[in-house]
C-alpha cells in the first residue's frame, strides 16, 4: 500500500513539474528528467542490445524531444507513461 501511495505522490508532483516545464522551468524539467532517467535508460538499453553508449545517445534524445514536445502532454496519463511512448 506505501508503494502505491508513493508512486501516486510522484505522479502528483510530476503534473506540477510539467505545468512549471511548460512554462520554460528548466529546474523543474531537470527534476523530471531526474526522476525518469533510470527508467527510461534501461528501456533504451534493453532495446539496443546493451550498447551502454548508444543507450545513452537515445536516453539523451528521448529528453531533447520530450522538452521539445512538452505541450503535447495532456496529462491523461501519467508522464513517465508518456515519456516512454
Amino acid at each position: 500500500m506505501a508503494s502505491w501511495k508513493a508512486k501516486t505522490a510522484i505522479h502528483d508532483d510530476d503534473t506540477g513539474l510539467v505545468k512549471r516545464a511548460r512554462e520554460g522551468d528548466r529546474i523543474a524539467f531537470e527534476e523530471l528528467y531526474r526522476r525518469h532517467r533510470n527508467h527510461v535508460y534501461g528501456l533504451v538499453w534493453r532495446l539496443c542490445g546493451g550498447d551502454s553508449a548508444l543507450a545513452e545517445d537515445l536516453l539523451q534524445e528521448a529528453f531533447v524531444r520530450a522538452w521539445q514536445k512538452l505541450d503535447s502532454f495532456r496529462g491523461e496519463s501519467r508522464f513517465g507513461t508518456w515519456l516512454h511512448r
